[in-house]
Parts: C-alpha cells; structure tokens; sequence
C-alpha cells in the first residue's frame, strides 16, 4: 500500500516537472520569435522611401491689390482718401479671396464738388457716418469687369446695391457702363496676381518653373462722378 502510494506520488511529480518544461521553452521561443507588426511597419517604411515622388509649390510674384491700391493712390488721390474714411469696407475689400472692384471718381469730377466739399465733410466729425456710407457704395468685394457689369445689370457693394445698363452700343456689341445717376465708366483698368508654379525633384532641386493662373484678379473702374 505505500508502494503504490509513492508510486502516484512519483508520477504526479514528473507530471508537473513536464509541464514546467514545455513551458518554459514554449516561452524561450516566443521571446526570440520575431515581431510581425513592427517587421511590417520596417517595410512600409522602406516601401514609402523608395516611392518618394516630385512636388510643386507655387510663389506670388507680386499681388494684384496692392498694385491696384498703388495706382490708386497715385491716380486717385483725393477718392482713395475718401476711401479710407470706412476702415471696415476697405479690410473687407483687402481680404477678399477672389479680389475686388473699385468705383473710383475722376479727380476732375471731385474736384467739381464747390468748395472743396469732400475735403470739408472727412474733417467734420459728424459728416462721418455720410462719408462712410458714401465709401462703402464704390467698393465691390469681387472683381467685375464691364462685361459682368452690363450682363447682370448690377453691382453689389457694403452699401447697397447699384443698378448698371448699358448705353451707346457700339458695332461690337459693346457699350459704356451706366449707373442709375446718370454716372458713367470711363476706363477700366485690371491688375491681376504674378504667380510662378516650382517644381522640385525628389531631391529637392528646381526643375522647372512657368507662370500659372488663379490669383487674384483687382480692378478699377474710372467714373465721372459719385456713383450714388
């Protein structure tokens, strides 16, 4: 009876000597096993490198608004001092994604305002608001040519908006730009974005570059007189 005893008793010992065995191999293995994740990870890594591809970028040579601010300014003086008397309209002008239109009133046609009125009227606190308001009516937050002016027959501004038609058809079709007061376009001129396309070569060296389009498109329109 104590044979059998410590016969069982041998057996269950060498049963879990097994099992401790098979279990730390089992352990020693899967510690020098290699991980499939970061091997993966390693060659999608090296799949990226080997496929790097040219790029582009595109640099603005110089900007529409302020070569359109700059000949206004030089050409317009008196307008774009009036101009300035409604900071908001013109920020909003500034920032404009697509670019701007502008009403600006011949230095003549200000100039036959008696007294010099205009000048008068920004000096004078309470002809402000009047001076704003006037401002805002010749600032058209995207840029319209006298051809859109003519099609939809009106401009919106921060003002309000302005009804246009088109008068003295000539043999082309065209035509000179009208407002409802009588006041009319006189010439238009357009500045438009400088914008240079560079394209780099996986190294990073310039390959190529070539004017591209899609800037910002600013114009000015001469008029002889106040739009509103």
């Amino acid at each position: 009876m104590m044979m059998t005893t410590s016969r069982r008793s041998s057996s269950i010992v060498l049963f879990l000597a097994s099992i401790a065995i098979s279990s730390f191999f089992a352990t020693a293995v899967s510690a020098f096993a290699p991980i499939k994740s970061s091997s993966r990870s390693l060659h999608q890594r090296s799949f990226h490198h080997h496929n790097k591809s040219p790029s582009s970028s595109t640099t603005s040579l110089s900007s529409s608004r302020d070569k359109a601010e700059q000949y206004l300014s030089t050409t317009y003086p008196q307008f774009y001092y009036l101009l300035q008397q409604n900071p908001t309209a013109l920020n909003l002008m500034r920032n404009s994604k697509s670019g701007f239109t502008l009403f600006a009133p011949s230095n003549d046609s200000i100039a036959a305002y008696p007294c010099n009125l205009l000048s008068a009227a920004c000096n004078n606190d309470d002809m402000q608001p009047v001076i704003a308001k006037m401002a805002s009516y010749h600032i058209v937050n995207a840029p319209m040519s006298v051809e859109l002016l003519g099609r939809y027959g009106v401009a919106s501004t921060p003002g309000g908006e302005l009804t246009t038609t088109v008068v003295q058809h000539d043999d082309d079709g065209g035509g000179v730009i009208m407002f409802e007061n009588g006041v009319s376009v006189i010439e238009s001129y357009e500045f438009q974005d400088e914008l240079v396309q560079n394209v780099q070569d996986v190294n990073g060296n310039l390959v190529e570059s070539s004017s591209v389009g899609g800037g910002k498109t600013c114009i000015v329109h001469e008029v002889d007189g106040f739009v509103c």
